[in-house]
């Protein structure tokens, strides 16, 4: 028995699993102490009356009010309404992506990204410049027209809203579509053209019922983070009339120190989000028996655009995607170095407001003042963020990898739990932790971290899971024939052939610290104040340029460590 290949074969399987599953369980145990500790004393605050008893009075008063009622519904509906906007503007480029080659198709498809890394706060920020009173599309508008009076006054209003959540969201449809729609088998819309079917009959009773399990994927998910959504509807929004769950769970919990009510309405938040969690994973289960069955069958091969509409359609969609994405970022980069030259005069060049940020000229009682401490400690809460996060992601990975089954669906539903919570209740819980420690700047600054590991975690997986199970299990196995050990295989092996893969999960992971406001802003207190607890106080008091410095800096941060990010995949292995 001692030189039975069979029995060595079985023992090195045995030992590679028991590797990758000491690997993984650690992490997975970690992820959930860090999510459930604080989830856990939110929730029992909902069950817990004035003199420390146990009641559901509390919950049930506050879930049935006339007035939290009517903020579930106002955020259903603003959720319906920005789905739906987002779902009909990523429907065209979904179609253009799936059907054409052209020249901009890179820089569309690279826009879908920007969902996913683009920080709310600067949604926000840019859709003011962009957009505002005084901003560049009314600028533009009243000089062609010779106007007195801006044309275009949408900001703090429901249109607002719903235009800020399909900037932000239609690049997710556009994706997600387009990715199925590639995909889908171009015989059967041939079949129907030669038996004399018009175009709009072949997409209406053929395409789209075929695409419908992608339309309601990304709609789901699309509808979750508009549900969630809170610093667009905190500033946006702009008053009680356009109050949603999230905005009023912060504002109960920091304003009116109702932490009781902010535990209810986060109950309430959670079991809608977890519904919405159920939709979307059978809408994926759906998709995925989708593809299985298009796998054996020739998907459309793209085409360059022949006839005249076709061409108009790319180049107009082209121009649209850059302007109504890119150009409120553009907006905010170039207000950044713009100031009126006198009281009423007109705007020039300067760098003033990058002075102010770094302190080289003084302007008494700026918020500005504490802009260069705020970009120094969101910098190290974000590299240090990335570091556990990645750490965390990938070593979960690795046990997903190579469990099957009931075990694996169970374990990956663990690691993305966080995903069904905001990041608000995430940072609530945490503020609510912070209470039973004296106010510090490092318990502030751990706390952040930990929350923000919470949140970037589930994102760097799914970014490193997908590519862990492309890697040929061959590969390993090879290594453990040569005489490697397990680790040495994993170490050698392949972490060098994920290092793409680890390098962009590091940078999500980055670019979300970096920018995340929601539960920074429950956190933060004065000792500890990020870049975009800043920019929101910026805005909040109408200094809109000095925003603008410090959103552009936000802006060359997360670029620089994607351009780090591209470099690292591009360079040869060892």
């Amino acid at each position: 028995m001692r030189n039975n290949p069979s029995s060595k074969a079985y023992r090195t399987i045995l030992d590679t699993s028991r590797f990758y599953r000491s690997l993984g369980v650690p992490a997975l145990v970690i992820l959930a102490f860090l999510f459930i500790l604080p989830l856990s004393i939110i929730l029992s605050k909902a069950f817990v009356d004035s003199d420390g008893g146990f009641t559901f009075n509390r919950l049930i008063g506050n879930l049935t009010s006339a007035y939290t009622l009517r903020i579930l519904a106002f955020t259903l509906f603003q959720a319906s309404v920005s789905t739906v906007a987002s779902v009909l503007i990523g429907l065209p480029g979904a179609y253009l992506l799936a059907t054409y080659r052209f020249p901009g198709k890179r820089i569309i498809r690279a826009i879908c990204t920007i969902p996913f890394v683009l920080p709310s706060i600067l949604v926000v920020l840019g859709f003011v410049i962009f957009y505002g009173n005084n901003g560049l599309i009314n600028q533009l508008l009243m000089n062609l027209f010779g106007l007195e009076e801006p044309p275009l006054r949408i900001l703090y209003s429901f249109t607002a809203i719903i235009l800020a959540h399909a900037f932000y969201n239609f690049p997710i449809a556009l994706g997600l579509i387009s990715s199925f729609w590639e995909q889908l088998p171009a015989h059967c819309n041939q079949a129907a053209a030669t038996m004399g079917a018009k175009r709009w009959t072949v997409f209406r009773t053929i395409t789209l019922p075929r695409l419908m399990p992608a339309i309601l994927s990304a709609a789901t998910l699309i509808f979750l983070f508009c549900f969630s959504s809170f610093a667009i509807m905190l500033v946006l929004g702009g008053g009680p009339q356009f109050t949603t769950l999230e905005v009023e769970i912060y504002r109960r919990a920091r304003m009116t120190m109702d932490q009781g009510g902010a535990a209810a309405l986060s109950l309430l938040s959670i079991v809608v989000a977890l519904v919405l969690i159920f939709i979307y994973s059978w809408t994926q289960r759906s998709l995925a028996r989708q593809e299985e069955i298009q796998e054996t069958v020739q998907g459309r091969l793209p085409r360059s655009p022949q006839s005249l509409r076709a061409k108009i359609l790319v180049v107009l969609y082209t121009l649209f995607s850059v302007v109504f994405v890119l150009g409120p970022l553009a907006g905010i980069i170039l207000r950044s170095f713009q100031a009126p030259g006198s009281r009423s005069g007109n705007l020039e060049f300067t760098v003033k407001w990058y002075e102010q940020l770094f302190g080289i000229q003084s302007q008494a009682g700026s918020i500005l003042g504490t802009a260069g401490t705020a970009v120094l400690l969101s910098v190290v809460i974000a590299t240090i963020t990335a570091i556990i996060s990645l750490i965390i992601g990938a070593m979960t990975a690795a046990t997903l990898r190579l469990s099957k089954g009931r075990a694996n669906l169970t374990m990956e539903l663990m690691a993305m739990l966080p995903m069904a919570v905001s990041s608000v209740i995430i940072g609530l819980g945490y503020y609510l932790i912070s209470s039973f420690f004296n106010e510090s700047k490092t318990t502030g600054s751990i706390l952040i971290v930990l929350a923000h590991v919470v949140i970037a975690s589930p994102f760097v997986l799914r970014t490193v899971l997908p590519e862990y199970r492309k890697i040929p299990f061959t590969y390993t196995q090879a290594s453990l024939t040569l005489g490697a050990t397990v680790s040495q295989t994993f170490f050698k092996v392949e972490l060098p052939l994920l290092r793409g893969a680890l390098a962009t999960g590091a940078a999500f992971a980055f670019a979300i610290s970096m920018g995340e406001i929601n539960a920074t802003l429950v956190l933060a207190n004065a000792q500890v104040v990020t870049m975009p607890v800043v920019m929101y106080r910026l805005i909040g008091s109408y200094n809109f340029p000095g925003a603008c410095a410090l959103g552009t800096l936000l802006i060359v941060c997360c670029a620089l460590v994607f351009s780090l990010t591209e470099s690292l995949k591009r360079r040869p292995h060892a």
